[in-house]
């Protein structure tokens, strides 16, 4: 019987720890935004960064294909908004197709509100990009991070 629980707590103690470094892990699309150096370091401290890097980067937006919406969506031109970057050159959104595996919102300097949703119109791709209020996206991650 104690050979049994013991087993047991071993189990989940491994089943723990490889959750919690999944959990840990960066996503590929935040070597677009940060140096190796830096994202190994907080990947190595455990740093509440990634996982909220990681949610943010599938979670703080919507997509709504403009030909469905049947009314036309009004928002920012998204090739208005500038990349994220140390360069000092003043480089704009140039995406040409939107794909949620790569698209990459840290990349940009989205203008985002606290208490409104923000539209970002993209003709090319046929699509509106909406990203939730800031204290939205913080609340469903407080939210996410207990049912982890």
């Amino acid at each position: 019987m104690i050979k049994k629980f013991a087993g047991l707590c071993i189990a989940l103690f491994i089943v723990g720890n490889l959750s919690a470094q999944s959990l840990y892990k960066a996503d590929q699309r935040l070597s677009d935004c940060f140096s190796q150096e830096y994202i190994a370091q907080l990947e190595n401290s455990n740093s509440e960064l990634i996982p909220y890097y990681n949610y943010y980067l599938d979670n703080s937006y919507y997509v709504v294909d403009l030909k469905s919406v049947g009314k036309e969506v009004t928002g920012a031109d998204i090739h208005t908004v500038l990349v994220s970057d140390d360069s000092g050159v003043k480089n704009y959104f140039s995406e040409t197709a939107y794909s949620k595996e790569k698209f990459n919102p840290l990349k940009y300097h989205f203008n985002l509100s606290s208490n409104s949703f923000t539209t970002y119109v993209w003709k090319e791709a046929g699509i509106a990009i909406v990203f939730y209020p800031l204290s939205h996206i913080s609340a469903d991650y407080k939210k996410y991070m207990k049912n982890k």
